[in-house]
């Protein structure tokens, strides 16, 4: 079925505000604990932005998984490769010595690529089980692996484990009945609701539920925000909770019709994904830590980092990157023969 060019913009518009967002968060995630309003700020992006980018992957990896387009699958790897080399030299030009490399473990941006190559290898395997049984087998493993310390960043393991539901729920949802439904005007303001009230809730209590933050990441244990708690996986719950909830809410609340340099730099999303952290560290390694562009800012310290923000995003959504990635997101793979 032909999809409309409405549709395709509205998703378009969706991965620009959320690409926005991841950079955001990454660049919120230097000050979180010395401006409370950028913690409350940070808190609240992580509540949903991953698991509704995941969610989105799936939802658009019909066709590379149903067909076993193994040269898309393969190319994710490459991709993490790629992703972790010029971090890698990124950290090393800012810090001005060798950081370390660890091709098997990955707690930066480079674990995304990874997990894609990783759920897409797992939902062909599974693709003769009924999605109930997958969906609910792979909840109640995340809600178990949070009691084991030894997962972790080793291959992304616990990511992957985590953050699979939301995958695999975008992988088996019906786009056309999701994008009628996103077009309910009733769900339109039940949405801004949520989404408002969210933030009444996390700017209220933030000094009591600050910790449960690193739940959200999908790759810490119980143990980092409570001690000792049987019923831990309760808050697993909640947050897969919280995400669906706020997830569905801020794609609803997307326009399906917006300035056409936002489609096109949503269409950019993996580019600005690979790039903004390598900048994000040359800028604050070489430029922002030598001159404090940050201290002028002060008490609008977030105001400061929506400017670096909207600016990482324009570098990163440019053209001229647009022929490096899409040859490495687009292997050539010869078919056997006979």
């Amino acid at each position: 079925m032909a999809v409309s060019p409405v549709r395709v913009q509205k998703w378009d518009n969706v991965k620009f505000f959320l690409i926005f967002l991841v950079v955001l968060g990454h660049i919120a995630d230097i000050y979180a604990n010395v401006s409370p309003a950028t913690g409350i700020m940070r808190f609240y992006i992580y509540t949903f932005h991953m698991p509704l980018f995941l969610f989105i992957s799936g939802l658009f990896s019909k066709s590379n998984v149903s067909k076993k387009r193994w040269d898309k699958i393969f190319s994710y790897l490459i991709l993490y490769l790629f992703i972790k080399i010029i971090d890698f030299f990124a950290k090393w030009a800012a810090a001005g010595r060798q950081p370390r490399f660890d091709l098997f473990s990955e707690a930066s941006v480079p674990w995304y690529a990874f997990c894609l190559f990783a759920f897409s290898i797992i939902t062909i395997i599974v693709s003769g089980v009924k999605p109930a049984y997958v969906l609910t087998v792979s909840v109640i493993l995340a809600c178990a692996a949070g009691y084991d310390r030894n997962i972790g960043d080793f291959l992304c393991l616990s990511r992957i484990i985590v953050y699979f539901p939301f995958f695999y729920a975008g992988f088996i949802t019906d786009r056309e009945k999701l994008e009628n439904l996103l077009k309910s005007k009733r769900i339109k303001v039940l949405s801004l609701l949520i989404l408002t009230a969210a933030g009444f809730v996390i700017a209220t209590y933030y000094g009591d539920i600050k910790n449960i933050k690193f739940i959200f990441t999908g790759r810490n244990p119980y143990s980092v925000f409570v001690k000792n708690c049987p019923y831990a996986f309760v808050f697993r719950l909640i947050c897969y909770a919280v995400s669906s909830i706020m997830g569905l809410a801020f794609m609803a609340v997307i326009p399906e019709k917006l300035p056409r340099f936002i489609s096109k730099a949503g269409a950019a999303t993996i580019q600005v994904y690979s790039l903004h952290f390598a900048l994000k560290l040359l800028y604050f390694g070489l430029i922002n830590n030598r001159f404090h562009i940050d201290s002028y800012f002060k008490s609008k310290l977030i105001i400061y980092e929506l400017l670096v923000s909207v600016i990482l995003m324009i570098i990163c959504a440019l053209p001229f990157w647009k022929y490096p990635i899409n040859l490495i997101t687009n292997i050539p793979v010869k078919k056997r023969r006979g």
